[in-house]
C-alpha cells in the first residue's frame, strides 16, 4: 500500500499495547546483521484481549489481509490457527499466528531483548530463539542469516 515504515508499524503496536515479538528480517537486523527486508514479522500473544489490541494497531495503519478482499481486521479473524499477511499503510506485517508460533510466545518473550527505534522500545527475540525459528522453516534466505547470526560477537 506504500512505502516501508516499520517505525510506524512499532509505533501503532505500542500505542494499541500489544504484546508481541518481532522475528524474521527485522529481527535480524536489530542484532546486527546488514541484510534488507520489506516487512515486521510478528508473533503475538494469543489472549482474546491482545488480539483486540492487535486488531485495533492494524486498523490504525489501514492493513487489510491478503488474498481476503474487503475483509475487516478483527480479534476473530486474527485468532485462526494460521499465518497471515497483512498489506498497511506502513508497509507488510506478517503475522505468524499458526498454533506452533503461539505456544512458543511465552518463551520467546522471556528471553526477548529491547531495543530503540525512533524512541519506541521494540520487543525483538534473542539470538538463538530467532536462529532456532529460522532453522525450522529451511528457506535459502534463514539459512543464509543463521549464518550472519553465528558470525556476530554477542
Amino acid at each position: 500500500m506504500s512505502d516501508f515504515a516499520p517505525e510506524r508499524i512499532f509505533a501503532a503496536l505500542q500505542a494499541s499495547g500489544v504484546d508481541y515479538v518481532t522475528v524474521g528480517g527485522f529481527a535480524t537486523i536489530a542484532h546486527g546483521v546488514v541484510r534488507a527486508t520489506i516487512d515486521v514479522d510478528l508473533v503475538v500473544a494469543g489472549e482474546p484481549a491482545n488480539l483486540e489490541r492487535l486488531a485495533a494497531a492494524l486498523e490504525a495503519l489501514e492493513a487489510r489481509p491478503d488474498g481476503e478482499p474487503g475483509t475487516r481486521v478483527t480479534a476473530a479473524l486474527l485468532a485462526r490457527d494460521a499465518n497471515m499477511r497483512f498489506q498497511s499503510a506502513a508497509g507488510q506485517v506478517d503475522l505468524l499466528g499458526a498454533e506452533q508460533y503461539r505456544r512458543l510466545y511465552t518463551e520467546l518473550r522471556s528471553r526477548a531483548i529491547e531495543i530503540d527505534v525512533d524512541g519506541l522500545a521494540v520487543v525483538v527475540a534473542s539470538r538463538n530463539d530467532l536462529i532456532r525459528l529460522k532453522a525450522g522453516t529451511g528457506r535459502d534466505r534463514d539459512l543464509l542469516d543463521i549464518g550472519d547470526l553465528l558470525a556476530l560477537d554477542e
